[in-house]
């Protein structure tokens, strides 16, 4: 199983971080963004995403406690299939983001998803200012 964890600072609230990392409209194309379209449906979603030659889908949930955003998803490519989850833990200033994924291409996965985590964290805490500017949170 690949597990991918990190920590940043943040200087937003815990209740405003939390509301925002838990709509996947916000996390899913910032964190994927080979991302194409994305359907949310509550706190459903589903998605279509093409990296080099292969196109899938990512299906999954949206899980909220006070302290936890937890994203289970599945990712497939014809009969291929993998599943993750995707774990925010909100703490006051600072976040703890874990990514977990097991199947398909997954030791092939490994740097890119290394890449796409660092790039979602580098931009995080003014994405996380201007979306909080957009809902007026």
């Amino acid at each position: 199983m690949l597990i991918i964890s990190r920590n940043i600072p943040t200087s937003h609230t815990p209740e405003a971080v939390r509301v925002i990392l838990s709509d996947p409209g916000f996390v899913i194309p910032k964190l994927f963004p080979t991302i194409k379209r994305l359907e949310v449906s509550g706190k459903s979603f589903s998605g279509m995403a093409r990296y080099m030659f292969f196109d899938h889908e990512i299906k999954g949930n949206v899980f909220v406690s006070n302290t936890e955003v937890t994203y289970p998803y599945t990712v497939s490519h014809g009969n291929d299939v993998g599943t993750g989850r995707l774990i925010f833990s909100i703490g006051q200033g600072e976040v703890r983001i874990r990514l977990e994924y097991e199947g398909w291409m997954e030791h092939f996965s490994a740097p890119l998803l290394e890449k796409w985590l660092s790039g979602f964290l580098k931009g995080l805490e003014e994405d996380l200012r201007l979306e909080r500017i957009k809902r007026k949170i």
